[in-house]
């Protein structure tokens, strides 16, 4: 082998400068043929330890311990020696819920027909999946104590002048699992959202917003998603409107004092309908039977189209039961 090897360098009969050139040209030869290679796609068995992290119910965030999927893939020369180096890491895949069927206590699994939607995650990018060498992937996730509470919002919103929210502030979703020690669960009754900060508001608007962390405790969401419907208004006051008694029985006569009220309507703009020819201002007698005080709060019999809110003067009124 040795006299060969000699053969050619006589052969060659290179001076000292042009050996450093022709060994160059040789590695940059052989490099572009080992980058050649590596860029193109194989067919290969590709194997990952994954840990799952999902929000089900009453379990733990992540799963107990790793599982290994492995999958019939294609990718290029260089994912394949990147996966061969990092072969013994752990890779963390977020899952919803919903994709998890219960089997067994703490044993949970995901169908490899669902798997299809996060090999990006599972192998990293660049990597397709033919298909994976089992129907169904495991893993166990450990029961937790928990429970279900409201989400309060926290809100710092002014409106601009003849502008203000129609209806509630609405949160998705409008409540979240907490998790801890069963001792402070007992104590915690809601959570709430960081600040939801809107200032001149003059339509509606929509976000997203954080949830404030609770010590020792783990929530199932960290944010939530917010919505408030804002409209222009017009107020429109009617004045001496007279109040009726709505379900009194035959032979009942009730005397309302006074029988009049005052009332300021706050009506979305541009105007749906004449809300002063639908309103009417009641007095229920359920609730006059049952007052404890002599008064009872009046009301609209129903609120006509377009009413956003409104205030009535005086917002009860004394009541004298007399029979025919």
């Amino acid at each position: 082998m040795r006299g060969f090897i000699n053969k050619i360098i006589k052969l060659l009969n290179l001076s000292g400068r042009e050996w450093v050139v022709f060994l160059l040209a040789l590695l940059l030869a052989f490099s572009t043929w080992i980058i050649h290679n590596l860029s193109l796609n194989y067919s290969v068995y590709l194997k990952v330890e994954v840990v799952a992290k999902s929000n089900i119910e009453g379990r733990s965030e992540r799963s107990l311990s790793g599982t290994e999927v492995m999958a019939r893939c294609r990718t290029s020369g260089w994912k394949i020696v990147y996966s061969r180096l990092i072969r013994d890491n752990v890779v963390e895949v977020d899952f919803p819920s919903s994709v998890f069927q219960h089997e067994t206590e703490d044993s949970y699994y995901i169908s490899s027909d669902k798997l299809h939607d996060y090999v990006d995650q599972i192998f990293g990018p660049g990597v397709s999946v033919e298909y994976f060498v089992t129907d169904k992937v495991n893993f166990n996730f450990k029961e937790e104590v928990f429970k279900r509470v409201p989400v309060k919002p926290v809100t710092s919103i002014s409106f601009e002048d003849q502008f203000m929210a129609n209806g509630p502030l609405v949160l998705v979703p409008d409540s979240v699992t907490v998790y801890g020690d069963k001792m402070h669960l007992d104590h915690i009754e809601h959570v709430t959202t960081s600040i939801i900060n809107h200032s001149s508001v003059k339509e509606g608007f929509s976000g997203m917003i954080s949830l404030t962390p609770i010590s020792g405790m783990r929530l199932s969401d960290s944010e939530v998603h917010y919505k408030l419907d804002v409209v222009r208004y017009l107020e429109i006051k009617r004045k001496a409107v007279p109040v009726s008694v709505e379900g009194a029985p035959a032979g009942v006569r009730v005397v309302l004092q006074p029988s009049i009220v005052d009332v300021l309507l706050y009506v979305e703009f541009p105007l749906k309908s004449d809300p002063e020819k639908e309103l009417k201002i009641v007095a229920e007698y359920d609730d006059i039977v049952n007052s404890l005080s002599g008064q009872v709060a009046v009301k609209p019999s129903s609120l006509p189209v377009g009413v956003i809110k409104y205030d009535i003067t005086p917002v009860a009124v004394k009541i004298v039961e007399e029979s025919r």
